[in-house]
């Protein structure tokens, strides 16, 4: 009979906990209903709304551009950022493919570009990411575009482009015009690589080649475009 009575109050005991830990869960998430309001399938994205880009940054950012979201965010959540991002994204190309111009005309060996990395623009200041096979690519192109030439060149600027495109593809953009045209110099300009386009360009001038990509349309860009992957041996995209 005292074993039974035992059972029964462990039983009992048992059950108020849970049942207070129940209560309290339950108390906690309308306290945040009350101060938040209604918190659906992108509950984070509620609460962050007034953040920049509603708290996100790195890979996490990218994922929820990319249709991903992480646990909190809803995939249309991504809806209005993607127009915001996209000047985020040149810039990050830019600074990747500069930089490897930077590290060539420096004499510097190869590296593996940071991912993610901090872009600094006019409207934006964020810890951004490119896919790290990506990144490598465009890094790697801006290296090898200082000495290329002939043919090599053509195969630098194709990876480039097709690379730039899928990022663009990736988080739902449209790409206004190649990246080659926008980056790649002059052939001519080869042992300057980068003059008029080096990492410390204003971003006055940066926000109004946006507006401005295509340049003239008669203007030989197989003469002024280039990139890596001709040396690697390897399709970039594959």
């Amino acid at each position: 009979m005292d074993k039974l009575l035992l059972l029964a109050i462990v039983v009992g005991t048992a059950a108020v906990v849970i049942l207070m830990i129940y209560l309290i869960s339950r108390v906690e998430k309308i306290e945040i209903i009350a101060l938040n309001g209604p918190l659906p399938k992108g509950s984070l994205a509620a609460i962050n709304a007034d953040k920049p880009f509603l708290g996100l940054q790195g890979i996490d950012l990218w994922e929820l551009l990319a249709g991903d979201p992480p646990p909190g965010y809803a995939t249309d959540d991504a809806i209005p950022l993607r127009p915001r991002y996209e000047h985020i994204l040149y810039k990050h190309i830019e600074t990747l493919f500069n930089r490897g111009m930077d590290n060539k005309k420096a004499g510097s060996a190869l590296e593996q570009p940071e991912s993610p990395m901090q872009i600094s623009t006019l409207r934006e200041n964020l810890l951004a990411f490119i896919p790290s096979q990506h990144a490598s690519i465009i890094y790697e192109s801006g290296y090898e575009i200082v000495s290329a030439t002939g043919e090599e060149r053509h195969v630098i600027i194709d990876a480039l482009d097709r690379t730039c495109e899928t990022l663009f593809t990736k988080i739902q953009l449209e790409s206004q015009g190649l990246m080659s045209q926008r980056l790649v110099p002059p052939s001519s300009q080869a042992d300057a690589a980068g003059a008029g386009l080096d990492s410390s360009e204003s971003e006055e001038a940066l926000l109004a080649q946006e507006t401005d990509l295509g340049g003239d349309d008669d203007t030989d860009y197989s003469e002024q475009t280039a990139m890596l992957e001709a040396n690697l041996g390897r399709d970039p995209l594959g």
